[in-house]
């Protein structure tokens, strides 16, 4: 039997028994009132039932969607670390070569570095990995503070600012995930029909270079209200038609 195995075993074993202290302590407080034992009895199955159905209904909601969200938000931040540790330590022998280079004399020769001082240094090979992806993640967020500030500048005619507040909380979501795990639609003006949401899902689905069923999905969803006459197919299909007239237009590229 596993570690983790034993822990849940732990979990388990305390939380039932905390249900049953509860338990007794509802069927002694039935009991006091005049009460007779059957109802008692009762009392006690009652309240174990419910305070475990509880406990399931509350990890079932933390495993499923939140967790999720904080395990990937602290991978962001391990991520974000690893590389600004890497890129301090890489900076730092620059520096100090330079400094000793002003300074020395022909006459001082500078120690060779030990065996452990040159293991310690990056590799060639991860000093590039390591600017590559920084460079790599800098792109990202560009692109998604140009999508987010088209998203604002195309939605706030005709939309609350929670809608959009909402509606930007999901794109952000969406840049890094295909599906997105729970969806409170957003509603637009009537004046915005089906033609213009499904040309700003091509927009921003083009600006993350997503599959057209993704963004024919993602749109679907949010923009339940607007689209609630449309399969997916059929916005996924026609999602990049010009044929009528519309406020929101194609863009060739978000800028």
């Amino acid at each position: 039997m596993n570690q983790k195995s034993i822990e849940h075993i732990v979990l388990y074993s305390l939380v039932l028994v905390g249900t049953l202290v509860v338990g007794v302590l509802v069927r002694q407080f039935v009991l006091s009132k005049g009460v007779d034992d059957f109802s008692s009895s009762v009392a006690f199955f009652a309240t174990v039932i419910v305070l475990m159905a509880i406990y399931a209904s509350l990890q079932t909601t933390f495993n499923q969607f939140l967790l999720p969200r904080i395990e990937a938000f602290l991978l962001r931040i391990f991520a974000f670390q690893t590389i600004k540790n890497h890129n301090d330590t890489v900076s730092a022998p620059e520096s100090l070569t330079i400094e000793d280079s002003n300074q020395a004399t022909p006459s001082v020769i500078a120690p060779a570095p030990s065996a452990e001082e040159m293991t310690s240094e990056p590799s060639e090979y991860e000093v590039m990995r390591i600017n590559s992806i920084a460079k790599r993640n800098r792109a990202i967020q560009t692109k998604l503070e140009k999508v987010l500030s088209y998203t604002k500048q195309t939605m706030v005619a005709y939309m609350s600012e929670e809608d959009l507040n909402r509606l930007c909380a999901y794109i952000v979501e969406y840049s890094s995930s295909d599906t997105l795990q729970k969806i409170s639609p957003v509603k637009v003006d009537s004046q915005l029909k089906s033609i213009d949401i499904m040309h700003f899902g091509w927009n921003i689905g083009k600006a993350f270079s997503k599959k057209r069923i993704h963004t024919a999905t993602f749109i679907k969803n949010v923009f339940v209200h607007t689209l609630r006459d449309l399969e997916i197919s059929t916005i996924e299909r026609k999602m990049s038609h010009t044929e009528s007239a519309c406020y929101i237009k194609l863009k060739k590229e978000i800028t």
